[in-house]
């Protein structure tokens, strides 16, 4: 057999056979297997190490939950957004909101058993891992308030994404047997969401600004370790921005925004990748989790892949949307499965500003050319989506084994910067929010905009404007298909998304495997077709 082939073939073996878990950047977890493992009701839960695998397997399921069948980009991105499906029936369904088509990755995607998998694993853990404390010395009080405070964090994650999905969802607070699902009914939307708020600002008390900061370290390790991987303080606080946004509570937004914004210290802040649209769109940028805790930082809640040689099954083809958006010459793969359209790409870079250094006009070349960081191959009749293209498992820089490790990133700071923007604005402080917008689009080589004389003294037109600056920076991260219904809430002019929003198809279809394995569910309303 060919060499090659042979190294693809045990490669997609291995990926299939392992689950997918965390992992960080220290030298520690790369070679700790114990770092590995998720935790069960049989383990004994008797030393440091059954909490810290434990902990760090949390982490893991939420990887996998979001990344699975690329779940994270396919109800983010892809659902009525703004890529193109060249030829993927399936993918085009879910781009045309028919999610009641018989694939299979549509009904992978519509069974949310793999968030309950973490919210199991995390109640499992706050149930178990104080006992430690008592058995074994080398795990601390603190250790375990960190620790739980990080889980909670994550459970609380886990329920607002499934709220976003499916809207009401059963709340169950308490750990199971893993084969045995509790056969409970959904829970209000609303009390959902008021369970989430409660659980993220106790675990914002306890968390730390930085883990590791400390004399005593956290685990042995600095602050540089954990920057960008695991959730601390401002984690909790930017969910808790997104939640209160999807509310509609805009006070609060503002709130948590401004102490992610204001607050968080002054060396992420100013980093170069805040400021650098070159250094975001690097194959060894913000998306790499690796080595450069600078980078790294600027991730205020991420769950991350990293290629090893003894971590193979932490990376693959699935649960990275470069699968979806790279081809030749970045990868082996002919054709991309989704790309920007020209037309698209005109639209949202170009409309009226020619500059923008993420796609425009680079007048300072002879003759006049494209910026390329996030599009390369405009030449071409697909485009590639290049912003994020985190590929390893490369023989000579080749690419061969097409093996992709990105991190999937919920939320950085530019994503707080626009989020507050918007709040600003419902909250009639015009100033502040253009100060904001504008912050970002002199980053992206785009001329200031004047309230008066761009906008017309508009409160709409600014946020519609902020939420066409999100659609351009945030593209790839998970954001517009939620975007567009805060947009469609608070401006009231995209009749097709409030028709939908009004009907109840923003919500995605329930599982017929849900249903058919918990009597007490049924279908979402306007799935019922």
């Amino acid at each position: 057999m060919n060499r090659l082939l042979y190294i693809q073939r045990m490669m997609k073996l291995l990926v299939l056979a392992a689950p997918l878990l965390f992992s960080s950047c220290s030298d520690l977890l790369e070679n700790d297997n114990e770092f590995f493992h998720v935790a069960t009701q049989e383990q004994q839960w008797n030393s440091l190490t059954d909490t810290r695998s434990a902990m760090f397997g949390v982490y893991g399921l939420m990887r996998t939950a979001l990344g699975e069948n690329n779940t994270f980009w396919a109800t983010g991105d892809l659902r009525m957004g703004d890529f193109t499906v060249r030829t993927r029936s399936d993918l085009q369904a879910i781009r045309d909101n028919k999610l009641d088509s018989p694939f299979e990755n549509i009904k992978k995607i519509s069974d949310w058993t793999r968030f309950y998998k973490v919210i199991n694993a995390a109640c499992l853990f706050i149930e178990k891992a104080k006992e430690v404390v008592e058995k074994d010395p080398a795990y601390s009080e603190v250790n375990y308030t960190y620790d739980a405070a990080q889980v909670r964090v994550i459970r609380a994650l886990a329920y607002f994404y499934m709220v976003r999905m499916w809207g009401d969802v059963p709340l169950i607070t308490y750990s199971y047997d893993n084969g045995s699902f509790p056969k409970v009914a959904r829970t209000d939307a609303g009390i959902v969401l008021n369970y989430v708020i409660s659980e993220l600002r106790e675990a914002a008390k306890l968390l730390p600004e930085q883990l590791g900061a400390t004399s005593d370290k956290y685990y042995g390790f600095d602050a540089n370790t954990w920057r960008g991987v695991l959730l601390n303080r401002y984690s909790a606080y930017t969910i808790l921005a997104h939640v209160e946004a999807w509310r509609g509570n805009y006070i609060d937004a503002d709130i948590y925004s401004a102490q992610v914004l204001d607050k968080v210290p002054d060396f992420i802040k100013t980093i170069e990748v805040l400021t650098t649209t070159s250094n975001l769109v690097s194959s060894k940028g913000i998306f790499y989790d690796d080595y450069n805790a600078d980078y790294r930082a600027a991730r205020l809640v991420s769950f991350n892949y990293k290629y090893t040689s003894n971590q193979i099954n932490e990376v693959g083809t699935d649960g990275h949307l470069e699968s979806w958006t790279l081809a030749e010459p970045i990868v082996r793969k002919q054709l991309p499965d989704i790309y920007l359209s020209k037309d698209t790409l005109v639209n949202m870079f170009m409309s009226g500003y020619t500059s923008d250094n993420r796609f425009g006009l680079n007048d300072l070349t002879t003759p006049v050319a494209y910026y390329e960081n996030y599009i390369t191959g405009l030449s071409l009749e697909y485009p590639i989506f290049s912003k994020i293209q985190v590929v390893t498992g490369s023989e000579n820089g080749s690419h061969n084994l097409g093996v992709y490790s990105s991190s999937i990133i919920f939320s950085r700071l530019t994503d707080m910067q626009l989020l507050r923007a918007e709040a600003l604005v419902i909250l009639n402080r015009v100033s502040d929010a253009l100060s904001l917008l504008n912050e970002l689009r002199d980053m992206r080589n785009l001329p200031s905009l004047s309230y008066a004389k761009n906008l017309d003294s508009d409160p709409k037109k600014l946020l519609k404007e902020i939420f066409q600056e999100r659609r351009r920076e945030l593209i790839g991260e998970g954001h517009r298909w939620y975007d567009r219904i805060r947009e469609a809430r608070i401006v009231g002019d995209d009749w097709e998304m409030m028709t939908l929003i009004n009907n109840g198809g923003i919500y995605w279809p329930v599982s017929e495997n849900v249903m058919r394995e918990n009597p007490a569910i049924e279908q979402n309303d306007y799935w019922k077709r």
